[in-house]
C-alpha cells in the first residue's frame, strides 16, 4: 500500500485464529521507498523519508509481548512508538512484533490501529492516516493446525538472530567459548536447513554469517584469554 510517499505492508502469521485463545500471533510490518538512486542534491545524497515512526494503539485484550527488529517506545499499556530511522529510495526494512490475545467470541476483531510519522525529501512531516489491523476469530478446530505465513516466519526467524548473538556473546564474555561458539554454530545450522529446504538465499546468506562471525568471536576470545 502506498502510504504518502511511503509504501507499507502489514501481515499477520495467521488470519485466523481460535476464539478460545491464542498464545501469540505475530504481524509481519514491511516499508519501503520507490525504486532508485539516493536523491542528491546540494545537501548531498538525502533519503527519501526521514525520522520514521510508527505508532501503534493496541485494540482490547491485546498485549504486545515480542518485538524484533527495533525497539519500542511504551507510552502506556496500549500505546507503543517505534523509532524506525531513515529510508532510502530501493531499500526494504522490516520488523516482527508479537501479541498475545484473549479469548472471545467468534468474529472480526480490531486487533492494532498503526498510524505512520516521517519527515519527506523536503524535510516537512507528513502524518499518514491511521490503519487498524483486525482478525478472525474462529471456534473451527481447523485453525489450531494452519501453519504460520512463510514470509513472516522467514523475517521472524532472521530478526532473531541478533539475540542468539546476544546471549552467544554473553557466554563468551562468561568464558564459555565452547558454550558459545555452540550456540552461534546451532543457529547458523538451522538457517542454512531453512535455507536448502525453501531454496531461499536469503537464509544462505545468514548462514554464512554466522559460521563467520562464531569463527571470528572464538578467535577474538581465545586470544584475549591466551594473553
Amino acid at each position: 500500500m502506498l502510504q504518502s510517499g511511503l509504501y507499507t505492508d502489514f501481515t499477520w502469521s495467521r488470519n485466523h485464529v481460535a476464539a478460545s485463545g491464542t498464545n501469540q500471533v505475530y504481524l509481519l510490518v514491511e516499508w519501503r521507498g520507490m525504486p532508485g538512486q539516493p536523491r542528491n542534491d546540494n545537501l548531498g545524497f538525502r533519503p527519501v523519508a526521514g525520522r520514521i515512526q510508527l505508532h501503534l494503539q493496541l485494540g482490547a485484550g491485546v498485549r504486545l509481548a515480542k518485538v524484533y527488529g527495533c525497539k519500542a517506545e511504551m507510552l502506556n499499556d496500549r500505546s507503543f512508538t517505534f523509532i524506525l530511522g531513515s529510508l532510502w529510495q530501493g531499500m526494504e526494512k522490516q520488523i516482527v512484533l508479537g501479541f498475545e490475545l484473549t479469548a472471545r467470541p467468534s468474529g472480526v476483531y480490531p486487533v492494532v490501529t498503526a498510524l505512520w510519522t516521517y519527515e519527506d525529501e523536503r524535510e516537512e512531516q507528513v502524518v499518514v492516516s491511521s490503519i487498524t489491523q483486525s482478525l478472525q476469530f474462529s471456534n473451527h478446530t481447523a485453525v489450531l493446525n494452519k501453519m504460520m505465513d512463510k514470509r513472516v516466519e522467514k523475517y521472524l526467524k532472521l530478526l532473531q538472530n541478533p539475540a542468539v548473538l546476544e546471549n552467544a556473546l554473553r557466554a563468551f564474555e562468561r568464558g564459555c567459548y565452547e558454550r558459545g561458539e555452540e550456540i552461534i554454530r546451532r543457529r547458523a545450522d538451522e538457517m542454512l536447513l531453512y535455507a536448502a529446504r525453501l531454496n531461499d538465499g536469503d537464509y544462505l546468506k545468514e548462514a554464512e554469517l554466522l559460521y563467520g562471525l562464531g569463527s571470528r568471536f572464538m578467535d577474538t576470545y581465545a586470544s584475549v584469554a591466551a594473553v
